[in-house]
């Protein structure tokens, strides 16, 4: 008996979404079907003090996923909180406690949902890197953490009670298209205590594939349909991973490039797919991929980090007269200093990892 279980990344939409004929077979077939739920819906809550935007999603875009058929729904991310414990609340409510992984309070955040199919048990759970929604210790509802020193055990744990462990996790550092080795050495870390396949989501762009051991890491789906402004080419760009299961034992993936058009979710050709995957896998296993991670991070420090270490103090980055006016009307008027923009810059493990990799190549450079 032939079992697919199937997967996209970010999801938050304000318009009623509809499938390509091709997406809607691929759904047809598939038993599990489940996105990443990026954000709590509208009405509810008010805004959380963060650095970073607010997002929210239309009332309606649970009932529309429903539709489409997706019938499992990651809340382990960035946004989910955004709008305060009231609006999480009433997002969780749209849900039945089987159809959401990853969040609510800690029980129900790190549980583990299985799916049993011909006797066979698949196993599901899913986390966040640290943000402002994470049970990092400040809150008691919210989102799992991915390095909560409960983690690990729990994945041992959950393997020993399935025959398959699905592990999902919303982290990376947004925009780059490969992941950073911190990542990877943390996936690995949770593919050794017994993550059979890794499906990774949050860096808004497809990223490349790694078997380590018996591990499928899927670095990066991307985005399925996230309506929210962006001029990034790839942003309405994404991948739908379908894995194939034959008598309980894995058989293949297939990992196809979709795209949004107008509200539509279309299939790519799948050769042109395959050579998107192709590049993205040449990057992460090139001789020069820690060089253009590193590069990457300073382009990156140079272009934000910078501004973002420079504000919380009320400080310039950049001379210029303009940024002289603004330092000038800052210390005039607001001499606070912005502790959430550091917590940003400090806690979240992606932000803190890259900037460590920014000042230290820099440093190396100016000593050489």
């Amino acid at each position: 008996m032939e079992h697919k279980l199937l997967f996209v990344g970010d999801v938050v939409l304000e318009k009623k979404l509809e499938f390509s004929p091709e997406i809607t077979q691929l759904f047809s077939t598939s038993l599990v079907k489940c996105c990443n739920f990026e954000a709590p819906v509208k009405g509810y809550g008010a805004p959380i003090k963060k650095t970073g935007p607010l997002v929210q999603q239309s009332a309606d875009s649970a009932a529309w996923l429903k539709d489409l058929g997706f019938n499992l729904f990651s809340m382990a991310n960035n946004h989910i909180n955004d709008y305060g414990k009231e609006a999480m609340d009433k997002t969780l409510s749209l849900f039945s406690k089987d159809e959401v992984l990853g969040a609510g309070h800690e029980a129900d955040a790190y549980a583990m949902k299985v799916f049993e199919f011909d006797g066979v048990k698949y196993g599901f759970v899913a986390y966040g890197e640290n943000g402002y929604g994470a049970l990092n210790g400040d809150r008691e509802f919210g989102h799992a953490w991915i390095n909560a020193e409960r983690v690990n055990n729990d994945i041992r744990q959950c393997k020993e009670a399935v025959d398959v462990l699905l592990v999902q996790i919303h982290a990376g550092v947004e925009m780059l298209d490969v992941p950073i080795p911190e990542w990877r050495q943390r996936y690995k870390e949770i593919a050794d205590c017994g993550a059979d396949f890794i499906i990774a989501h949050h860096p808004h762009v497809l990223q490349g594939i790694e078997v380590y051991n018996h591990c499928h890491v899927f670095y990066s789906l991307g985005n399925f349909a996230f309506d929210y402004p962006s001029n990034h080419p790839e942003w309405n760009r994404g991948g739908l991973l379908q894995l194939i299961f034959e008598e309980g034992k894995f058989k293949e993936f297939q990992l196809s490039v979709i795209e949004k058009k107008n509200q539509t979710i279309y299939l790519e050709d799948s050769q042109k797919g395959n050579d998107v995957i192709s590049e993205l896998n040449k990057k992460i296993f090139s001789p020069s991929y820690v060089d253009y991670v590193n590069q990457a991070a300073v382009d990156f420090w140079h272009s934000a980090f910078k501004n973002y270490y420079a504000k919380p103090f009320n400080g310039i980055s950049t001379y210029s007269a303009k940024n002289l006016l603004k330092q000038i009307k800052r210390n005039l008027f607001n001499r606070q200093i912005d502790y959430s923009m550091l917590w940003h810059n400090m806690f979240i493990e992606s932000n803190e990892w890259f900037i460590k990799r920014a000042i230290k190549t820099i440093q190396s450079k100016q000593d050489s």
